[in-house]
Order: structure tokens, then C-alpha cells, then sequence
């Protein structure tokens, strides 16, 4: 039910999740909210076990919106495949400034990726 109001929201610019057990399914809907959102600029999504397969359906929803400037990832036991995903949306996504990445699994081949996204 919160990412179908999401997607239809107009006014929430931040919103706080974290510690919710969201999953990368819950990461799923979220991401679909976000590709529609036109209004939310902070995102945080810690320690909810989104995993690589969340990772990856938020980085689609960031090739997309065009709004959000900060998104905090950390303890998410993401790692380098869903830290590859996350780059290949740092590459095409021209408003984020901020994606918090700390805690999680990430090694050398997907921070590898992510510098060469920058």
C-alpha cells in the first residue's frame, strides 16, 4: 500500500524506511513507485535485506526518476552483481548526489564498477 501511494503522492519529498524488513520484493514495489514519483528527493532504505535482487530493481527505477537526490542502501547484504546494477544507474542518472552504501557486501569487482560509473 506505501508504494502505491507513492506513486501518487505530489507533496513527500523524504522518507525514512529503514530497519522494515522490506526485501527485495518490497524493494520492488518501492522501485516502481519511484520510477513514477516525481516529488521524493530522499529515499533511506537501510538494514532491510533488499539483497542483490533489490538492488538491481531500484537501479531500473534510477535510470528512470528524475527527482531523487539521496539514497541510503546500507546493511543491505548487497553485493558486487547488485553493486553492478547500482553503477549502471549512477551512469545514465543525472540527479543523484548521494547513494550511501556502507555495511553491505560490496568487494573489489563492484566497487570497481561503481568508481567506473563515476
Amino acid at each position: 500500500k506505501l508504494a502505491e501511494a507513492l506513486k501518487i503522492n505530489q507533496t513527500l519529498q523524504t522518507i525514512y524506511l529503514g530497519w522494515n524488513s522490506i526485501g527485495n520484493k518490497g524493494a520492488g514495489k518501492l522501485a516502481g513507485a519511484l520510477k513514477v514519483n516525481h516529488t521524493l528527493q530522499t529515499i533511506e532504505l537501510g538494514w532491510n535485506s533488499i539483497g542483490n535482487k533489490g538492488a538491481g530493481k531500484l537501479a531500473e527505477a534510477l535510470k528512470i526518476n528524475q527527482t531523487l537526490q539521496t539514497i541510503y542502501l546500507g546493511w543491505n547484504s548487497i553485493g558486487n552483481k547488485g553493486a553492478g546494477k547500482l553503477a549502471g544507474a549512477l551512469k545514465v542518472n543525472h540527479t543523484l548526489q548521494t547513494i550511501e552504501l556502507g555495511w553491505n557486501s560490496i568487494g573489489n569487482k563492484g566497487a570497481g564498477k561503481l568508481a567506473e560509473a563515476l
